[in-house]
């Protein structure tokens, strides 16, 4: 039986990306991440919900003190549920979290070898994931900012810009459900990284478009490439619409204004180019505690490509002028010159937050010029006259001067239910506001508080008025179940937000749910006697259409790829 012939390119770029990964290895967490508590506790309770019966958990029932939020709602699913993938295979939170980030790692740099090395050539394609791997923002986001989810979203801009590539070489109809997952996977990974790439990609498509010399051929492009964008927004509806909608019913503000206002977060030069290194948070205009370089020998490389401009031909020479362009307009971007330019979109840089995240599209720019100096040195054979020296020189180069920085400052901690709640009160976190809360009432305590901490079960409903008792018989991450028995009717009131998809039912028949107070928290009515309430977050209209949509559109890339590989061959 003879097995398929691996490239040894990819072994090189496994090989090398797994140093970056190493501490993932060691005992702990990084707790002191940025994000890092947040991954773990996001996990915790999407997997509540999920063993609660939620196929596509959208309720987080420990936020807020207790009270619950709607945190899937705004956050996209893809890190989750390959989270929660490997815990159900037997890895604990913190380990399920760590191999989440491990492999988002490893299939970016493959990622990038896809796309570098069929534009450019497989050693450039080498260098260039290794590079990918190695530019300082990416350790930033995987040990510093512990930010899985943009971690996580690395993976699926060059497979984007590869099969849109494919497309316009061979306008094999393959490539425009290719080129749909791949852009869909970006959309239900990080909406920010998402609205940052969207126009990289525009560009990048309507540069293909412009090369395209014959009319018919440029039409035939046009359709499928729009074809594929169509069907990667179809596809990512489930998320998409719901969180178009539904955010309305969430406040913002928290989130888009005070310290997390956009126009304080622009970069200076000096910081783009400083070697500085450190595990604080954001600052305010160039105060930051952590490292923003771009990458010394990143710049460096690309600045090489200056002549390769000279020496190359065709798509080579317009790839690497267009992602030079792209790399110098977005390092502009950045800075605070710029901070004018950007008032036309102040609602889209409101929602991305910070300016500096710009630097995961010029790590994609860096990464591929950083490659295609390389290649401006080979002469015109697949892999040049030297071999793989010159490629293995470069990548040992990008390893050892960033290294270093693959270091998190691990710390043994431990993380249940209960020290989630400390972290709440005592850092003001995980917490979210709805439109159904009176302004300014974001609470700083709840009921549940003292039952979370003392690890005793939740009393998630009272009764409102005298003479009737209430009594939880189950709580879980999308629903609660109580016992009611009283002489009299009486107002029942749930220790939960009231949102939409929130539905009672009395005795398995459905009664109305309403807000109530200053918290907007869920009151249902019952009637005298003794009576079963179940409660429980369903999907609401919207939700429903966009699983609808994401389903059609699925069965058509699905169908689409079975019959292009049958009729165009592997």
């Amino acid at each position: 039986m003879r097995f398929p012939r691996i490239d040894s390119h990819i072994l090189i770029v496994i090989a090398f990306s797994v140093f970056a990964l190493a501490p993932l290895t060691a005992p702990g967490y990084f707790i002191y991440g940025h994000d890092a508590r947040h991954s773990v506790y996001f996990l915790q309770m999407f997997d509540q919900s999920f063993r609660d019966g939620a196929w596509y958990p959208r309720w987080a029932a420990d936020m807020v003190f207790g009270y619950g939020y709607p945190l899937w709602i705004i956050l996209a699913p893809i890190p989750f549920f390959a989270g929660e993938l490997m815990h159900l295979a037997g890895l604990n939170f913190v380990d399920a979290v760590k191999m989440v980030d491990g492999l988002a790692v490893l299939f970016s740099a493959l990622s990038m070898y896809l796309f570098a090395s069929r534009v450019l050539n497989r050693n450039a394609g080498l260098l260039a994931a290794v590079a990918y791997v190695y530019i300082p923002y990416h350790v930033v986001d995987l040990y510093v900012r512990a930010a899985q989810a943009e971690l996580v979203s690395f993976v699926f801009p060059p497979l984007a810009l590869w099969s849109f590539f494919e497309l316009a070489r061979t306008r094999r109809t393959r490539y425009v459900f290719l080129g749909a997952l791949a852009y869909a996977g970006l959309l239900l990974t990080h909406i920010q990284t998402a609205v940052l790439f969207t126009p990289v990609l525009g560009i990048y498509i309507l540069c293909l478009l412009i090369l395209s010399t014959v009319s018919p051929d440029r039409l035939r492009f046009i359709l499928q490439a729009a074809s594929s964008l169509i069907l990667a927004l179809g596809l990512s509806a489930l998320f998409l619409l719901p969180a178009l909608v539904e955010r309305n019913y969430l406040t913002s503000e928290p989130l888009i204004g005070g310290a997390f206002d956009y126009q304080k977060h622009f970069v200076n030069i000096s910081q783009l180019l400083s070697p500085f290194w450190g595990y604080g948070y954001a600052g305010e205009n160039g105060t930051d505690q952590f490292s923003l370089q771009l990458g010394l020998v990143a710049v460096l490389l690309a600045l090489t490509t200056l002549w390769a401009l000279i020496k190359t031909r065709g798509s080579t020479r317009w790839h690497i002028a267009l992602f030079l362009v792209l790399t110098a307009g977005i390092v502009v971007a950045m800075v605070p010159v710029s901070v004018a330019l950007w008032k036309p979109l102040a609602g889209i840089m409101a929602y991305v937050q910070f300016p500096w995240r710009m630097l995961g599209m010029t790590a994609i720019g860096l990464a591929f010029l950083s490659g295609a100096a390389l290649y401006a040195f080979e002469a015109e054979s697949q892999d040049g006259p030297l071999g793989l020296l010159p490629a293995l020189a470069l990548v040992l180069v990008f390893v050892l001067s960033t290294y270093p920085y693959t270091e998190p400052q691990h710390t043994d901690a431990v993380f249940n239910y209960q020290t989630q709640m400390d972290f709440e009160v005592k850092n003001g976190e995980l917490l979210g506001d709805t439109v159904w809360m009176e302004p300014g009432k974001r609470p700083t305590d709840s009921p549940l508080v003292p039952e979370y901490r003392s690890g005793q079960p939740l009393v998630k409903a009272v009764a409102l008025d005298g003479g009737a008792t209430v009594k939880t018989l189950r709580h879980g991450g999308q629903s609660d179940e109580i016992q009611v028995q009283g002489n009299a009717p009486a107002r029942v009131l749930f220790y939960t937000r009231y949102f939409p998809g929130w539905t009672a039912t009395l005795d398995g028949t459905t009664i109305p749910v309403k807000p109530y107070g200053e918290q907007g928290l869920i009151v249902v009515d019952v009637p005298a006697g003794a009576h079963s309430v179940l409660l429980r977050f369903e999907d609401t209209p919207i939700r429903q259409m966009g699983l609808h949509v994401s389903v059609g559109a699925l069965v058509i890339i699905i169908l689409g790829l079975v019959y292009t590989r049958a009729r165009e061959g592997s």
